[in-house]
């Protein structure tokens, strides 16, 4: 995920603050209420079908998350220098409280936030995605989540949709091309997520792009 921008009036945004009548303020992907503070999310396509369909929630005086949006309003309404950096900060916080709310409700059954609500996957996934560019084996990845290799296989694919290397070698590569959108150089890019040499990497991207097409 990345925020692409951030403010009081941002054009296709995807994330609202906004002031409920009852006090406090709403945070979600739709409007409801008085938007006092808005941003745009750039998600893989996954993760942005996940995100369009997240609930929004509603952040009381007390609530943890109230002194981050208090601070974000604040900044929006009399940017400073370094605004924009710190806006963007607050954001990610604000994403974070959302999905973990979702884990916590158990809104979803599959995909990477379910795998995340799941103890023994979630220590998986955190690895998988703190070192992507490591040569993860199966064997190690069931010890880490303390199973089982046929149990692990079994659970990671029930959970997740797909088998363990292969949701690797996806998020290897979605990572990777929204780094290349953003200006990284793919030789770079292919050694930071795994790939001996950008050739190797360059096939892997083609091979992705035509399964999908």
């Amino acid at each position: 995920m990345m925020v692409e921008a951030a403010g009081r009036s941002v054009d296709r945004a995807n994330l609202h603050v906004a002031r409920v009548p009852s006090g406090g303020f709403y945070v979600g992907p739709y409007l409801r209420g008085q938007s006092v503070f808005a941003a745009r999310l750039s998600w893989g396509p996954a993760s942005g079908r996940l995100w369009n369909g997240m609930a929004g929630m509603a952040v009381a005086e007390g609530h943890p998350l109230y002194p981050v949006i208090a601070l974000s309003v604040a900044e929006a309404e009399a940017p400073r220098c370094g605004a924009d950096h710190l806006l963007k900060g607050y954001v990610q916080t604000f994403v974070v409280h959302l999905l973990r709310q979702a884990i916590e409700d158990g809104a979803v059954s599959a995909g990477v936030l379910a795998g995340l609500a799941d103890h023994r996957l979630a220590r998986v996934l955190v690895a998988l995605h703190e070192q992507p560019a490591h040569a993860w084996k199966v064997e190690a990845m069931a010890e880490l989540a303390g199973m089982s290799r046929s149990a692990f296989m079994a659970r990671f694919a029930e959970v997740l949709g797909e088998a363990p290397a292969s949701y690797l070698r996806r998020y290897r590569l979605e990572r990777a091309r929204a780094e290349l959108e953003d200006g990284g150089r793919v030789g770079v890019v292919a050694r930071r997520y795994g790939y001996a040499s950008p050739d190797a990497f360059t096939r892997a991207m083609k091979a992705m792009d035509q399964a999908a097409a």
